[in-house]
């Protein structure tokens, strides 16, 4: 069966309109959530990138083919905040996760991943050098590692569904 994210690399255009999106689903999760849920939201954003994360984007197309994804991923979007989405969610900046790198030889290569964020409970999420996005079993990355998306786009796809799903049914996210 072949992969439906594979045939799409991020381009500006499709980021734009996640952001877009995903700003929307969090704008509106917040709204009446103090009275749903008994206390005040927490940051629930997605900030523009900042120049560094752009050059951190452009140190990532040079560095691999793998992480072109990534690299247009931090040409366009900053730091991302879903602290209320199920156990929140946390992707750094770019210049944050191009210097946080781990041996993942789960992913069959030599070559270190970007770790691209975290879970409110400390589960680690890295891109690989194969270009896909694996998840910590454990708040520790010594605990290994499983793929949870075959790159980029599929992970992108399943935080905005998790931020929908979250909003309608208060269940926590796919990710």
């Amino acid at each position: 069966m072949p992969d439906p994210y594979a045939a799409a690399p991020l381009t500006a255009a499709s980021l734009a309109a996640w952001r877009e999106e995903v700003s929307a689903a969090l704008s509106a999760l917040t709204c009446g959530f103090r009275e749903k849920y008994g206390y005040g939201p927490g940051e629930n954003a997605i900030h523009p990138p900042e120049a560094a994360d752009r050059a951190a984007a452009g140190r990532l197309a040079e560095e691999s083919p793998a992480f072109a994804d990534l690299a247009a991923y931090y040409g366009e979007i900053g730091a991302v905040s879903m602290s209320d989405v199920g156990n929140a969610y946390f992707l750094h900046s770019g210049d944050r996760a191009l210097g946080e790198r781990i041996d993942l030889p789960e992913a069959g290569a030599a070559a270190p991943a970007v770790l691209i964020g975290s879970d409110g409970g400390g589960i680690q999420y890295a891109v690989g050098a194969d270009g896909a996005v694996w998840r910590s079993r454990s708040a520790s990355d010594e605990g290994g590692f499983d793929r949870i998306a075959h790159g980029l786009p599929e992970f992108l796809d399943l935080l905005r569904r998790s931020v929908h799903r979250f909003g309608e049914s208060g269940q926590p996210g796919l990710v």
